[in-house]
């Protein structure tokens, strides 16, 4: 998946580790911010189960219990840390979610694996490109900051940041993208890639609770949170 960028804008460049090159573009939605669009079916193709998104499940998980009445999208009381280190190793399949105490993966068209790592899991997929991963948490939060590893050859992939929802409003809706570009130079081996982070601060009223990753292979190992 490419995303070509309106004319006039310029992609900045970062350089990442040794000889790797990273090119990152912060997106934003709109101004009037979409929620996610309805599926449609393609004839003659099969489609992979993908939990409906206002599911009674979800709007339950993201409606925590504030003096005893649930409140949709209520403003965390203390920063989180979420390394997935309370996942269980395995393949979560597509249409299928995870619950953790704070945060719920949500696999979409394609598996994500919860690969073991020394300081805890990383979420993953095994796809090189169409992965559509969301992860969910059970408060909102002012400040995000999502750690991750780009494999080396993956193909182009996009973090975008998902506003909270309300009584109002309950759907949950993109504030801001990042369009992740592979390195110019790959090694034919498979070794090599690169690491970044992606720090995001929102709007009072507009803050985060679910990172949409979509595209290209990532691997995220940690989401720091702050209220």
């Amino acid at each position: 998946m490419r995303d070509i960028a309106p004319a006039g804008t310029r992609r900045p460049s970062i350089l990442e580790g040794r000889d790797m090159m990273l090119q990152m573009s912060a997106t934003p939605v709109s101004s009037d911010m979409r929620s996610e669009p309805p599926l449609h079916a393609v004839s003659g193709k099969s489609s992979c189960p993908r939990p409906a998104w206002h599911n009674a499940r979800l709007q339950a998980f993201m409606s925590p219990e504030r003096d005893g009445v649930p409140e949709l999208g209520a403003l965390a009381s203390q920063p989180m840390d979420e390394d997935f280190r309370e996942a269980i190793s395995g393949t979560l399949k597509a249409g299928e979610m995870l619950q953790l105490p704070e945060t719920m993966i949500v696999a979409v068209n394609a598996d994500v694996v919860i690969e073991p790592t020394e300081e805890g899991c990383v979420v993953t997929g095994t796809r090189g490109r169409n992965n559509e991963c969301r992860l969910i948490f059970r408060h909102a939060y002012r400040r995000v900051s999502c750690h991750l590893r780009v494999p080396n050859g993956a193909a182009e992939a996009r973090i975008t940041f998902l506003r909270s929802p309300s009584q109002k409003s309950p759907a949950l809706v993109e504030l801001q993208s990042f369009n992740i570009c592979p390195p110019h130079l790959r090694q034919a081996n498979g070794a090599g890639g690169f690491s970044m982070t992606i720090d995001y601060d929102a709007d009072p009223l507009n803050e985060v609770q679910g990172i949409l990753w979509r595209g290209g292979l990532l691997q995220i190992s940690r989401v720091s949170l702050t209220p």
